[in-house]
């Protein structure tokens, strides 16, 4: 057989391969990514729907009703730090599910992974409220 053509042969047989190696990496990062995204998409309108009114989308509680209810804002430090016993994960997730304060419970409403989303969007407040 000609060199060439074995040449030709091992170039298209590793071009196989490695399109065979890299095809399922990049569908497989891709679709991390879409449910990350779709993940986020969820938490941000479960917070919404449930949360927002009074806690404000950005979770600061600069609306009508976090004012007549003294909601707290999630963004600032100092009532992290000022409330650090009911800041804790299981402390936020009894509050939801129980209610506090003018607060209502959602624990008949809310699915106990949503909850648990819901807690994690509030402690990422906390994130943003650092890194700002």
């Amino acid at each position: 057989m000609n060199r060439y053509l074995k040449a030709g042969i091992r170039s298209f047989v590793s071009v196989v391969a490695l399109i065979v190696l890299l095809v399922p990496t990049v569908v497989v990062s891709g679709n991390l990514q879409k449910r990350k995204t779709s993940r986020a998409k969820r938490v941000d309108e479960l917070f919404n729907r449930n949360c927002a009114r009074c806690h404000g989308a950005d979770g600061r509680s600069d609306t009508p009703q976090g004012r007549l209810f003294l909601a707290p804002d999630f963004t600032a430090a100092g009532w992290w730090s000022k409330n650090s016993k009911t800041t804790t994960s299981k402390a936020l997730r009894s509050a939801i599910v129980r209610g506090k304060a003018a607060m209502p419970a959602f624990g008949k409403k809310l699915t106990r992974s949503e909850i648990d989303l819901l807690v994690e969007r509030i402690r990422s407040f906390r994130q943003s409220e650092r890194k700002s």
